[in-house]
């Protein structure tokens, strides 16, 4: 297996555009997670061919390779060595993959990066909240009562669990200032104490601003001339974020200009001081008024709108996954969670765990209907359930985009899934798994909604996926019946075919895959042939436009351009097949290819045809390699004049 990570590393490599396309990489629990300097020079097809390549996905300016836990460090050790590159990581990969994105990109990231380090603790305070609920609702287990009710003796004890489940939402802002300012470069504990100050007791509550100024009684600083609102900032979230981006500016700008001596004292002073009265002065308001109108425009389209709102945010919400836009969305949910007291729940969470059991639905849709393809069934299985639990990337990724039809089928049964659930005004109390298992984060009186949305989802997207793949198989059916007879040779060009030739193969040994002269690798005119960079082998100028296989075994890649084949015999042997000189630059003008990476190749069956005068007019050297890449032993067998499957080479 060890070497199978090392030909995975390789071919890899092949897909991504070479060594020469690498700014960096780095890998986490399943994925390797490449930096390249040109996106568009991915062999997706190829790439996606790969025994052990699961899936993949380009976001944030990261290139994603599903590989899987237990195999992704492995092969990420012979990637960077081969690719000649230093080990990194994720931050460093993150701060490499910034520099690629736009600035929406920038800012969508960033918020991210605030939210993701404090998530547990929402979902720690959300479900305790749950508990709390399912404590103290009428009639849900006992006619006419509450638990608490029914059993006075756990009075006390719910209400302790309500007051921790209160905790993550009260200080939320001590938590958001802590990780931004971290994100932003201050001193985190500054970061945390702007966000103290922000909802400081003397304040007035920020829950009760608003019919304070209904009633004209929100209280105010007078200083300077200028009247500053005594407010705090409870239930909010923008205003802190801005408010740590503000200390991490003036932060940063003082530690360049205060003496050493000085630093600890007055940095540290004049960052507070500064950054707290710019934030009741100008930020806080501004961002308050910003966050209620994203507050706003969500509340509208679920109760305004109903269900074509729901029906909109599920179909949308898929959409953002592929761009990595979806992470915007956490700040309003959010800010609505933190104002459950007042909303009484998020719509947007039955929406998301709709749309994400939707996309498993249609995975598990690809499995039944999935035949000759153990690869894909086993991943469209996996991945499907592991959409259920509401982690949908690999079945996204790996799945439904890959076949284009089954996200149409997600896509259509999140959408009515999220529908219903709006129609039947599904509401969580905390953030947590977006799938079925969510269950333990909706309202009480809102759980079993919640689980006939998921199924309405999940049936209307199994069975437009299979409705859709009936449709789409035909043409799958057509293409596939063409590509066998392209195995027969049937597809050729017009013109005189070549009769197959058939020989005895032995282990190890390698064929002439073209007609003519045959020379040294040293003697090729190309300097990283001859110094056996890419291997060692044999070059053949040749005497017939033909490319046939050397030996019995599969195609594991076929070049976008068309020149170069990559192979792998039956007993391991992996070969490269390289007609003609920097030829790549013709981009698959005068070859065609009569097979696909992939199919699987008796010694003889014709791979390829190029026009060799076409070629040579073009000024092009023709002289094609044959090459065995390290760290096999090679051992040339024969040069001067060879006919297709002359033995040429054995390696050990």
């Amino acid at each position: 297996m060890e070497d199978n990570y090392l030909k995975t590393a390789r071919e890899i490599l092949n897909c991504v555009g070479g060594e020469g396309n690498i700014v960096s990489a780095a890998h986490c629990a399943t994925r390797l997670r490449l930096v390249l300097k040109d996106d568009s020079r991915i062999d997706l097809e190829a790439l996606e061919k790969l025994e052990l390549v699961k899936g993949n996905f380009n976001n944030g300016g990261q290139f994603q390779i599903i590989l899987g836990t237990g195999i992704v460090n492995k092969v990420y050790a012979e990637f960077i060595q081969i690719a000649h590159i230093t080990e990194m990581t994720k931050e460093e990969l993150k701060q490499q993959a910034a520099k690629k994105m736009n600035p929406v990109q920038k800012l969508l990231k960033t918020l991210a990066d605030v939210f993701v380090p404090i998530l547990p603790a929402l979902v720690a305070s959300g479900l305790l909240m749950g508990i709390n609920n399912i404590l103290t609702a009428q009639g849900m287990f006992v006619p006419g009562k509450s638990l608490v009710e029914a059993f006075p003796a756990i009075r006390d004890f719910a209400e302790m669990v309500n007051l921790f489940s209160n905790a993550g939402f009260t200080f939320l802002p001590v938590l958001i200032g802590f990780s931004a300012a971290k994100i932003f470069g201050a001193t985190p504990i500054l970061g945390a104490v702007m966000g103290a100050i922000m909802i400081h007791p003397d304040l007035l509550n920020g829950y009760g601003y608003g019919q304070a100024l209904l009633d004209g009684t929100v209280p105010y600083w007078h200083m300077f001339g200028l009247s500053v609102a005594k407010v705090g900032y409870q239930g909010t979230v923008l205003p802190v974020i801005a408010s740590s981006f503000c200390l991490a500016v003036i932060e940063k700008r003082l530690r360049k200009v205060v003496p050493a001596m000085l630093d600890n004292i007055v940095t540290p002073l004049l960052s507070v001081l500064l950054a707290g009265a710019l934030t009741f002065l100008f930020i806080g308001p501004v961002m308050r008024g910003v966050g209620d109108m994203m507050t706003n425009g969500v509340m509208w389209l679920f109760f305004d709108l109903g269900a074509l709102g729901g029906l909109i945010y599920g179909v949308t919400y898929p959409l953002l996954v592929i761009t990595g836009m979806h992470h915007s969305l956490v700040t309003a949910e959010t800010q609505i969670l933190a104002n459950i007291g007042t909303l009484g729940g998020s719509p947007t969470f039955a929406v998301v765990a709709a749309a994400n059991c939707a996309q498993g639905a249609a995975a598990l849709a690809v499995m039944c209907r999935t035949k000759n393809d153990p690869k894909m069934k086993s991943m469209a299985s996996a991945s499907g359930v592991s959409s259920l639990l509401g982690i949908t990337e690999p079945a996204i990724f790996g799945v439904n985009l890959k076949l284009r039809y089954p996200f149409y089928g997600a896509l259509i049964g999140g959408g009515i899934g999220a529908a219903y659930a709006t129609i039947m005004h599904v509401l969580s109390v905390s953030q947590g798994p977006c799938g079925v298992i969510g269950v333990i984060c909706i309202r009480p009186d809102c759980m079993l909604q919640f689980m006939v949305s998921m199924a309405v989802a999940m049936a209307c997207a199994f069975g437009a996926t299979m409705l859709l793949g009936n449709v789409f198989g035909q043409k799958e059916k057509k293409e596939n019946e063409k590509r066998e007879k392209g195995k027969d040779g049937k597809t050729a060009p017009a013109g005189e075919e070549s009769p197959v030739l058939r020989i005895e193969t032995e282990p190890g040994c390698i064929y002439a895959p073209v007609e003519g002269r045959a020379i040294p690798h040293t003697e090729i005119q190309d300097p990283t042939f001859a110094a056996g960079v890419v291997g060692e082998g044999v070059g053949i100028i040749p005497a017939k436009g033909e490319v046939v296989a050397p030996f019995d075994g599969q195609i594991s890649m076929f070049f976008d351009t068309k020149h170069a084949i990559g192979l792998v015999s039956d007993d391991g042997v992996e070969i490269l097949i390289h007609v003609g000189v920097n030829t790549v630059e013709l981009n698959g003008k005068h070859f065609t290819p009569l097979r696909q990476s992939g199919d699987k190749v008796k010694a003889g069956d014709r791979l390829l045809e190029f026009d060799m005068e076409g070629i040579r007019e073009a000024g092009y050297d023709l002289t094609t390699a044959v090459l065995v890449p390290a760290p096999n032993h090679v051992e040339l067998v024969k040069t001067g004049e060879v006919k297709q499957l002359d033995k040429i080479l054995t390696t050990t």
